[in-house]
């Protein structure tokens, strides 16, 4: 076998993966000489790309939805989960015109995937308006659920001309240009379906906690210490606001420090360390809800070897 050299990690340019960008320059300064060779970071553009890189190679690591990474371990994947990278985050953002829940009848909201923690967020608000998912009741009456990338919703919204597209959940900073400029508005906050809710994961293949386990363990180290920092600079006035976390943010980003700031403090998004440990109780709520009532899971699911919380244990048992 022929082993691994790189830490190759799938990641979004979002808030929900913005620990890692924080992150990285901290890894490189403790592990020394080469440490930037040997964390491999990608950009992704859609959960399907980090599915696919998984599955030939091109990353063995990545900030993945809980839901899609269960999916994938229990259909053989080799991948282990060592953490979580942050609670709660999204926003549901809907057309200004729809001023009820019932208004969504017959239209359309968009998700980033069907195994995703937004499907299930977006499945429970809509059985709490009593509204029918498309195809379970009569035409026109159902609201069509549609996977689309996050980069891609806020363009498709907005490019909308027959007013199909009602509303769309995502992470900032994904469509806070639309909201402000394009005829939409912040409906809620996704901690308002199911406070502090998990998010994505940092999943590694399985041949890393062998030949990697010493650069895992000083990257979930790396992880926590940014997770505080960011949970420190989220809680701090923008006078006495670090101005590293808004260096790193901006530039991961892509954003100004205002942005920064805004995009921070309006998803209701928490990094806060001892959040961020596997909770096996929250990924059987998860899976059994996904498997039961959405029926989108399979029906026999053992998470068994899945989780590996001895990385994040030792290190939040030194906080």
């Amino acid at each position: 076998m022929r082993l691994p050299l790189t830490i190759r990690i799938g990641h979004f340019i979002s808030i929900d993966h913005l620990i890692l960008g924080i992150a990285l320059p901290r890894y490189i300064q403790r592990k020394g000489s080469g440490a930037d060779s040997d964390i491999i970071p990608f950009t992704m553009r859609s959960w399907e790309q980090v599915e696919r890189g998984f599955a030939s190679g091109d990353i063995n690591a990545a900030f993945m939805d809980i839901a899609q990474a269960m999916y994938l371990f229990n259909k053989g994947s080799e991948i282990s989960m060592l953490m979580f990278t942050h609670r709660a985050g999204s926003r549901v953002i809907m057309a200004k015109q729809i001023q009820k829940l019932a208004d969504l009848k017959g239209k359309s909201v968009l998700i980033p995937h069907r195994l995703s923690i937004q499907h299930m967020l977006v499945h429970r608000l809509l059985s709490a308006g009593d509204l029918k998912i498309a195809g379970s009741g009569k035409l026109g009456e159902g609201v069509e659920i549609e996977s689309v990338p996050f980069a891609l919703m806020p363009e498709m919204a907005s490019s909308d001309l027959d007013g199909d597209i009602a509303a769309f959940i995502c992470p900032a900073p994904f469509g806070d240009a639309e909201v402000e400029k394009k005829g939409f508005k912040h409906l809620l906050l996704s901690r308002d379906l199911w406070k502090e809710h998990p998010g994505s994961v940092f999943v590694v293949h399985q041949d890393l906690l062998v030949t990697k386990r010493e650069d895992l363990a000083l990257m979930v180290s790396c992880l926590i210490y940014s997770a505080r920092e960011l949970d420190r600079y989220m809680s701090s006035s923008p006078e006495t606001a670090e101005n590293s976390i808004e260096r790193i943010s901006a530039s991961f980003l892509g954003l100004s420090a205002e942005q920064i700031r805004r995009a921070l403090n309006t998803s209701g998004i928490t990094y806060c360390p001892k959040l961020l440990a596997p909770d096996i109780e929250i990924l059987n709520i998860v899976l059994d809800y996904m498997r039961t009532t959405m029926k989108v899971m399979p029906i026999e699911a053992d998470l068994n070897g899945f989780v590996r919380p001895e990385f994040i244990d030792t290190v939040l048992s030194e906080l």
